[in-house]
């Protein structure tokens, strides 16, 4: 025979380990006259607005607007209005179905606890020395003397559920009525049933954003996984927001990324038209440079072919090629040279530029030709200036926004996990101010439509 241990809180009760039977007869019959005063409220306002619509006195094209708009709304507000005063009266027959079985329930925890006290007792004589046995346990069984109490506890579980049940459903069929929920209504309900689970994927998915983010920094290509990512969280925010599940500030920061990547591209596009323009004005102006050189030197190098064709002895004919090739060489390197391939960024570039190659690489090809040819930069500095300054710009505000909202806001990712190891995996801290601001900020009161 089993006994429970001494050390027991004082309102512990034999059935302790079993579902209690839950519900609130009260907190249900307060929801019924909430209802019941929602009803009233609606009826007046329907008298208002048939009042509005049999007015006689209203003159003009809105009063024709306005009393039909009055009539279709008394006539919605009555259909609500119906529908509360169906349903109060399912909602006061399960209260009281519900305070019956919360009473059966409690009879068998109080039967129970005496059986439990009495098993005690028996114990206490025997442990003093009485031999006597204890009286066998209302089921005949000796394992659990309390499993009687127990399956009468699951009895009374099964029929509150199936009485819920029938409830549910005859709730359901009041609401099967002219008032139809719209696609939206029902993708909203399906929302706001299953917005934990979204938030969490959501901040996974832009925790994922900022890590790939960060790995692409050493592995080019994968930035377009990021900007992905981010348009699915900005896209399903922007839903939660248009739901009233989440604020439009969210939707601003998730868009911040995306829109300071905009503005990068839009600047990167400005560079490599400054970019592009120098290099080819560079071109030319190599190309004026060494036709001078040449000229500068064309009776030297005249002179030199000439004694290339008429010296007979071969030492003295190297000579003249090697001085030939050598003047050549000497115009060719004080043209300068022109950075046609776009450079290779080194390692501190990438990280200065957040992983952005193609703007490192046309910032630094425009900055040799410049250098090389000054003349072929000029009406592009300007240009180049810019838009290399917005693009860079762009990126760290997207990056600095980012990693201000990983810094200072909530998690729901990482709380999921955390609560999914039993707190083994600390919860990320958070502000709660700016937890406040971006999640109150702009939004919109969760409603309905007809």
């Amino acid at each position: 025979m089993t006994t429970p241990s001494k050390a027991r809180p004082r309102d512990w009760h034999p059935l302790a380990d079993s579902d209690p039977v839950p519900g609130d007869p009260e907190e249900i019959r307060r929801e019924v006259r909430h209802m019941k005063s929602v009803a009233s409220s609606l009826r007046e306002q329907t008298k208002m607005l048939r009042g509005i619509g049999n007015d006689n006195e209203l003159k003009g094209k809105y009063a024709t607007k306005l009393k039909d708009e009055a009539d279709d709304l008394e006539k919605r507000l009555g259909q609500v209005a119906d529908r509360y005063e169906r349903v109060h009266g399912h909602l006061t027959n399960w209260a009281n179905d519900l305070e019956d079985f919360q009473t059966e329930a409690d009879k068998v925890l109080a039967n129970a606890k005496r059986e439990q006290e009495n098993l005690e007792a028996e114990k206490a004589k025997k442990d003093s020395g009485d031999d006597s046995k204890p009286s066998p346990s209302p089921s005949g069984t000796k394992s659990d003397p309390l499993q009687d109490y127990r399956d009468q506890l699951e009895r009374i579980k099964g029929a509150r559920d199936e009485r819920a049940r029938h409830h549910a459903d005859k709730i359901r069929d009041q609401l099967d009525d002219a008032i139809e929920d719209s696609l939206w209504d029902d993708f909203k309900g399906w929302i706001h049933d299953n917005i934990d689970t979204i938030k969490i994927v959501l901040d996974a998915l832009g925790w994922a954003a900022t890590i790939i983010g960060v790995v692409a920094l050493f592995i080019p290509g994968l930035n377009v996984l990021a900007l992905a990512l981010g348009g699915i969280v900005l896209l399903t925010r922007t839903f939660l927001a248009a739901a009233g599940e989440a604020s439009w500030m969210e939707v601003a920061m998730d868009s911040i990324g995306l829109l300071t990547m905009g503005a990068g591209r839009a600047g990167l596009t400005m560079l490599k038209g400054a970019n592009a323009a120098t290099k080819t004005a560079a071109v030319a102006s190599r190309t004026s440079r060494v036709k001078a050189g040449l000229a500068a030197h064309r009776s030297m190098m005249n002179s030199l072919q000439r004694a290339i064709a008429n010296t007979g002895d071969e030492g003295a004919k190297k000579f003249y090629k090697d001085l030939l090739t050598y003047t050549r060489k000497k115009i060719s390197g004080e043209a300068g040279l022109v950075t046609k391939e776009l450079p290779q960024p080194t390692a501190a570039s990438k990280w200065a530029h957040l992983g952005d190659d193609e703007l490192a690489a046309h910032a630094s090809q425009f900055a040799k030709n410049k250098a090389a040819f000054p003349e072929a930069a000029v009406g592009n500095t300007a240009k180049a200036r810019t838009g290399y300054g917005v693009a860079l710009t762009a990126i760290y505000a997207g990056a600095g926004a980012d990693a201000t909202d990983k810094i200072f806001g909530q998690s729901d990712a990482w709380s999921a996990a955390s609560k999914g190891t039993d707190g083994v995996l600390p919860d990320k801290w958070s502000s709660d101010s700016y937890n406040d601001w971006k999640e109150n900020t702009w939004k919109a009161p969760i409603g309905s439509t007809w």
